[in-house]
């Protein structure tokens, strides 16, 4: 549930009600070792049991306005940055309250209603060493609505855990580094996670699925609460809007906006060497309005991305956001070394105008964006800090974590959760579920194909939409105004621009991608006597250069006649028999065919 503050404030700080001179002592707790894990979470706090017989020995009753109860049960500890209070079983009633607030501290409570009931509630940071909890009641009975299952224990001494602790080298989300990502901050959270007796923090993001329909998709890293149970899920922290108002620190921790609870629906397997480190949440509320939420888009392509960013919270600290703008390289995890098949991207991080962002503990999860604002992929780890600005970091890919390895278990694939459409999509827009905004999006099923063959596209256009105009260049149909175009036939080859626009009543939007689908030669026979034709479906470029290779990469003579206007013959009969490779280019073509010579 959403935690905000209520008009009704807690009594036990404006009454002079008596003091509790009784509490509860939390005692300190050794922290935990790393053991068999390849990567962990920012470790930040402890939690301890609540012993009921005890609790009602230091809980006190008090009566005010002659009808109102108050009870009132104190915990302290020797030294904390902040704590926490695990509430279970809640059931508040219309007009009771909750309230959990640092009794030493003038300002700062936060306050729960019915609004908050159910199986499990954890309350926001209070900072300090010491926390009182508050219940209000017209009920004469004095039977608490609620069990008190657990207090957390922020380690450390600083008055806000969290905030101000990111390196001196970071970029805050609203520095002009930030200026073309406003809508994807407000999808990035914080998240103080819990795994058994400890918390963590970490960061993730809201994500889109195909159904536009605003379901909360939490996407995070797996290692973030790897061994975390349901009731540890249901008792989650994510904090949006965690940011600084301009690009400086603020004198001050700036308000933001909490939501509480979580169930776990996907997750990869917990060795990072066989997979892309990734968890898929479901959030157990939707955020309200007043968040002003953004369901981040995605890309499944397996395509490395030529510049982006990572939006993020180092140490817990405020949005933070990173830029590289050298392309992102496919490799395994910390691992130097390119490979295609890799699981992971790995990303080097360039200085910008206001510092050189990198990655930190609690970074950990955070979305990493392409060139055209779609996650495609989720933190890890890596080496880089403000004191190692040169070192990669490593980001789960997305598309690895769509399917991997063709599985159909919902529990280890994200393809179930963010495409039930069945829609086959590549890549998919955010949304702010604004149907007042109009956003003009299609995919296409494959961008690669060979002269005669046909393309199906995918719209995920969405808005009040009245009518589509498509344009396929060098395809037939050339035009259609039906949302789903159905297949379009290329009978010639090169690269080929694709448009779409979308209308309302009052606006409209167009998305053109330029040189988009990319129509091959149809090369025959194959395999063949030594003699094969390249058929251009149009008249053979003027500037095309023709090269032959065998499999060791030696290059081989051949001669190249020209059949007719529309048609090269390639000649390597002088050849032994085998494999060899037949590469064309033409212009920004570059095309490469493997072929086979027989006799």
């Amino acid at each position: 549930m959403a935690q905000t503050n209520n008009s009704t404030e807690p009594i036990g700080k404006t009454l002079n009600l008596p003091e509790v001179k009784l509490f509860y002592p939390i005692e300190q707790q050794p922290l935990p070792q790393v053991v068999g894990q390849e990567v962990a979470p920012l470790l930040v706090g402890y939690t301890r049991d609540i012993k009921y017989p005890e609790l009602e020995a230091v809980g006190q009753w008090d009566t005010a306005f002659n009808t109102i109860q108050v009870w009132r049960a104190l915990f302290k500890t020797e030294a904390a940055a902040g704590m926490h209070v695990y509430f279970s079983d809640v059931r508040l009633g219309p007009t009771e309250r909750l309230f959990v607030y640092n009794p030493t501290k003038k300002a700062g409570y936060k306050t729960y209603t019915e609004a908050n009931n159910g199986l499990h509630l954890a309350s926001d940071t209070i900072t300090g060493n010491a926390v009182m909890v508050e219940y209000i009641t017209s009920n004469d009975s004095r039977e608490l609505p609620f069990h008190l299952s657990e207090i957390g224990v922020l380690i450390g001494d600083k008055t806000n855990k969290g905030f101000g602790d990111a390196g001196d080298c970071e970029v805050h989300i609203n520095c002009s580094e930030g200026n073309n990502w406003q809508k994807q901050k407000r999808g990035v959270a914080r998240i103080i996670l819990k795994q058994g007796s400890y918390t963590y923090l970490c960061s993730g993001t809201l994500v889109n699925n195909t159904k536009l329909d605003g379901k909360p998709y939490f996407l995070t890293a797996n290692h973030c609460g790897q061994t975390a149970t349901s009731t540890d899920y249901a008792q989650w922290l994510f904090y949006f809007n965690y940011e600084a108002e301009g690009c400086e620190k603020p004198p001050v921790e700036p308000s933001y906006n909490v939501l509480n609870g979580s169930k776990l629906l996907a997750r990869s397997v917990s060795n990072i060497s066989t997979a892309s480190d990734f968890k898929l949440l479901l959030l157990d509320d939707n955020p309200p309005d007043n968040f002003n939420p953004y369901f981040n888009g995605w890309s499944r392509s397996a395509d490395a991305s030529p510049s982006g960013v990572s939006i993020h919270h180092p140490q817990g600290d405020l949005k933070m956001i990173s830029t590289y703008t050298q392309p992102l390289a496919s490799s395994q995890y910390t691992s130097n070394i390119d490979d295609p098949d890799g699981l992971y991207w790995r990303v080097y991080w360039s200085e910008t105008e206001n510092g050189h962002g990198v990655t930190e503990g609690g970074s950990s999860g955070s979305p990493i964006f392409n060139d055209e604002g779609l996650v495609v992929g989720s933190l890890t780890g890596g080496g880089s800090s403000c004191d190692f600005l040169t070192s990669p970091d490593f980001y789960g890919k997305f598309n690895v974590s769509w399917q991997p390895n063709g599985s159909t278990d919902s529990t280890r694939i994200l393809s179930y959760w963010l495409d039930p459409l069945n829609s086959g999509v590549v890549s998919l827009q955010g949304s702010d579920l604004d149907t007042t905004n109009l956003t003009a999006w299609f995919t296409a099923l494959d961008t690669e194909v060979v002269v005669g063959e046909t393309i199906g596209f995918s719209n995920s256009s969405f808005g009040n939409i009245t009518r589509y105009e498509w344009e396929f260049e060098g395809g037939y149909p050339q035009t259609s105004t039906e949302k789903e175009p159905g297949e379009v036939r290329y009978e010639k080859s090169g690269l080929f621009d694709v448009r779409l626009i979308v209308y309302s009543n009052t606006d409209s939007d167009t998305l053109e991608r330029q040189n988009y689908i990319n129509v091959m030669p149809l090369l025959s026979p194959n395999p063949g006597n030594g003699y094969f034709t390249i058929s251009f479906g149009d008249i053979v470029p003027e500037d095309i250069g023709v090269r032959v290779f065998d499999l060791f990469g030696n290059e081989v003579d051949f001669k190249l006649n020209q059949i007719n206007e529309n048609q090269l013959q390639v000649d390597i009969s002088n050849c032994r028999v085998g494999m060899y490779i037949i590469q064309y280019t033409s212009g920004q073509l570059s095309n490469t065919f493997k072929v086979n010579v027989i006799k």
